[in-house]
């Protein structure tokens, strides 16, 4: 027995030099690979560092995880003097689902605005992550977004924002997340049961390559895709009034008093969503959007009505699925987020556009 266990324990142990020599490869597989639960943040989970993939629902597009958790390049801690620096918080779309690390828009607006301006030093950090809401944003800003001693915060709203982020948070990225709290959802009162899978504990993941090689095929193995009553639970747009936007707006003011703390302006992306391309109406959702930051002090980016122009120009739809925008959306907003920026002031005055009529100051100045 004891030879046994010895030539087990040595076995493990050729396995996990093996696995730690040969580092992770872009395998193709699924979304949860690339996160990692964080029991001990109050973010709860994020992009495991140093993970490679290929998804399994899109395609030929490679994710590569930094050392720091994120779908970027690492950048100094504490900022260079004379940089610039935003930070970009947001969920699957801010990170880049479906399209290649430099077509998501926050690499797309660096690479412009290095374009523009290539001696002010602008950096764009992208903090996305997917599945994230305002609680998980706000979390992350405060935990780790202010390290990177942001100028300027670029907060990306998508509507589903504002419904229960139970599949998010585990059928689409962890599915062992463990006790939520309420505060991370738009009404806890409807709050859906999560669903409970056995898990290597996340110390020995963070330790041992083979625990995560095994952690990942027990949870691929015991997990249960969410129904269809889930689904649509979590696509459904919520655009009247209720807890949800109460909850919503706390929680921007909250990520605005943490930006201002750091010296840093807050500026809210709203991000329109597929069905929005039919017609011509204004749509609650944006309309109270604006209105929100007109009353609370930051400016909001209605990127509908430029997705809208470009739906109608182009035959192909400026998104890959309910809310994920093309390579061609993500560019669109770069550009609209760059005018609106430059056009308000929010940015080094060596970045000139043309601002094609007078816009207000940005928070009320």
């Amino acid at each position: 027995m004891l030879l046994a266990l010895t030539a087990l324990i040595a076995t493990l142990a050729v396995a996990e030099l093996i696995l730690r020599a040969v580092g992770p490869t872009p395998a193709v597989t699924g979304l949860r690979s690339l996160h990692e639960a964080r029991p001990d943040r109050a973010w709860l989970y994020g992009l495991r560092p140093g993970a490679v993939g290929r998804l399994e629902v899109s395609g030929d597009v490679l994710y590569r995880i930094n050392a720091d958790g994120f779908r970027d390049r690492r950048y100094a801690r504490p900022k260079p003097p004379g940089t610039f620096r935003v930070v970009v918080l947001g969920d699957s779309i801010a990170f880049g689902y479906g399209v290649e690390e430099r077509d998501a828009f926050p690499k797309v607006l660096e690479a412009r605005l290095s374009e523009l301006a290539p001696e002010a030093h602008i950096e764009v950090v992208n903090l996305g992550v997917s599945g994230y809401n305002a609680y998980t944003e706000a979390e992350l800003l405060k935990d780790v977004g202010v390290t990177y001693e942001p100028d300027l915060v670029l907060l990306q709203f998508c509507i589903n924002d504002l419904n229960d982020p139970t599949v998010h948070f585990d059928a689409q990225t962890l599915l062992r997340l463990g006790s939520i709290p309420d505060a991370a959802y738009p009404d806890p009162s409807r709050r859906a049961a999560a669903p409970r899978t056995p898990s290597i504990a996340s110390g020995c993941r963070r330790l041992l390559a083979l625990c995560r090689l095994v952690d990942d095929a027990l949870i691929a193995w015991t997990t249960a895709e969410p129904d269809d009553a889930a689904r649509r639970a979590a696509v459904a747009p919520v655009t009247a009034d209720g807890p949800e936007w109460r909850w919503l707006e706390a929680l921007y003011e909250e990520m605005a008093r943490e930006a201002g703390r750091v010296g840093a302006r807050f500026v809210v992306l709203a991000f329109p969503y597929e069905s929005q391309m039919h017609g011509r109406r204004p749509q609650p959702v944006e309309a109270r959007l604006v209105a929100m930051g007109e009353r609370d002090g930051w400016v909001t980016v209605d990127l509908l009505p430029a997705f809208r122009d470009l739906a109608a120009r182009s035959r192909e739809s400026p998104f890959i699925d309910w809310w994920h925008p093309t390579a061609s959306g993500q560019a669109l907003a770069a550009e609209q987020t760059l005018d609106a920026l430059a056009c308000r002031g929010l940015l080094p005055p060596s970045v000139r556009v043309a601002c094609p009529r007078q816009l207000p100051a940005a928070g009320g100045e």
